[in-house]
Protein backbone atom coordinates (compact mmCIF):
# COMPACT_ATOMS: atom_id res chain seq x y z
CA UNK A 1 0.00 0.00 0.00
CA UNK A 2 2.92 2.26 0.74
CA UNK A 3 4.37 1.92 -2.72
CA UNK A 4 0.71 3.30 -4.10
CA UNK A 5 0.62 6.14 -1.95
CA UNK A 6 3.95 7.58 -2.81
CA UNK A 7 3.08 6.78 -6.71
CA UNK A 8 -0.23 8.58 -6.24
CA UNK A 9 1.09 11.68 -4.08
CA UNK A 10 3.69 11.95 -6.66
CA UNK A 11 1.40 11.82 -9.44
CA UNK A 12 -0.84 14.01 -8.20
CA UNK A 13 1.02 16.62 -6.08
CA UNK A 14 0.13 15.84 -2.78
CA UNK A 15 1.52 15.11 0.32
CA UNK A 16 1.56 11.16 1.34
CA UNK A 17 -0.56 11.69 4.18
CA UNK A 18 -3.38 13.50 2.57
CA UNK A 19 -3.12 10.49 -0.08
CA UNK A 20 -3.18 7.98 2.56
CA UNK A 21 -6.44 9.93 4.01
CA UNK A 22 -8.17 9.90 0.56
CA UNK A 23 -7.31 6.39 -0.10
CA UNK A 24 -8.65 5.20 3.40
CA UNK A 25 -11.66 7.44 3.32
CA UNK A 26 -13.42 5.23 1.00
CA UNK A 27 -13.16 2.20 3.38
CA UNK A 28 -14.26 4.60 6.52
CA UNK A 29 -17.38 5.64 4.94
CA UNK A 30 -17.86 1.74 4.38
CA UNK A 31 -17.25 0.45 7.47
CA UNK A 32 -19.35 3.43 8.35
CA UNK A 33 -22.34 2.20 6.38
CA UNK A 34 -22.10 -1.93 7.28
CA UNK A 35 -22.23 -1.10 10.47
CA UNK A 36 -25.11 1.09 10.51
CA UNK A 37 -26.70 -2.30 9.26
CA UNK A 38 -29.60 -0.77 6.85
CA UNK A 39 -28.49 -1.36 3.65
CA UNK A 40 -28.46 -3.90 0.90
CA UNK A 41 -25.17 -3.25 -0.73
CA UNK A 42 -22.77 -0.39 -1.20
CA UNK A 43 -20.52 0.10 -4.25
CA UNK A 44 -17.45 1.58 -4.44
CA UNK A 45 -16.40 2.81 -8.06
CA UNK A 46 -13.86 0.87 -10.33
CA UNK A 47 -13.54 -1.59 -6.83
CA UNK A 48 -16.76 -3.53 -6.09
CA UNK A 49 -19.92 -4.32 -4.79
CA UNK A 50 -19.80 -4.93 -1.23
CA UNK A 51 -22.91 -6.66 0.77
CA UNK A 52 -23.39 -8.10 4.16
CA UNK A 53 -25.80 -11.68 3.88
CA UNK A 54 -28.66 -10.75 6.26
CA UNK A 55 -27.74 -13.79 8.31
CA UNK A 56 -24.52 -12.36 9.48
CA UNK A 57 -25.92 -9.53 11.21
CA UNK A 58 -26.92 -11.51 13.97
CA UNK A 59 -23.23 -12.20 14.64
CA UNK A 60 -22.69 -8.40 14.92
CA UNK A 61 -24.26 -5.83 17.46
CA UNK A 62 -22.65 -1.78 16.82
CA UNK A 63 -20.16 -3.16 14.64
CA UNK A 64 -18.62 -5.60 17.36
CA UNK A 65 -18.67 -9.51 17.27
CA UNK A 66 -20.73 -10.87 19.90
CA UNK A 67 -19.60 -14.76 21.22
CA UNK A 68 -21.78 -16.84 21.98
CA UNK A 69 -21.40 -16.40 25.75
CA UNK A 70 -22.92 -12.69 25.16
CA UNK A 71 -19.53 -11.05 25.62
CA UNK A 72 -18.52 -8.92 22.74
CA UNK A 73 -15.07 -8.00 21.25
CA UNK A 74 -13.79 -6.04 17.87
CA UNK A 75 -13.84 -7.50 15.40
CA UNK A 76 -10.33 -6.78 14.02
CA UNK A 77 -8.64 -8.06 17.85
CA UNK A 78 -8.22 -11.56 18.89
Amino acid sequence: MDKLIKKLAKKYKLSEFKTELIIKSQFSLLKNIIEGGDFESTRIKHLGMFTVKKNRFKYYKNGRRRKEGGSSKDVGNP
